[in-house]
């Protein structure tokens, strides 16, 4: 079994606070140290969290699968 782990919620913060801090590359840093295999996003099509910028980096940069 696969452990994946959801980053919306950090851009969720990071939308509230109205500056690019928890930034969602840092977070999948810390959920890979901590175990997690994989990173699931959900790109929402009003973009309200995650942005496509969002996606691009992640993929980008992920050392984990997305």
């Amino acid at each position: 079994m696969l452990l994946g782990v959801n980053i919306d919620h950090i851009a969720v913060l990071r939308e509230a606070r109205k500056i690019n801090d928890p930034d969602p590359l840092q977070a999948i840093g810390i959920a890979q140290r901590a175990g997690a295999d994989q990173i699931t996003i959900h790109l929402r099509e009003d973009r309200r969290h995650i942005h496509d910028e969002d996606v691009r980096k992640i993929i980008d940069n992920s050392p984990l699968p997305v």
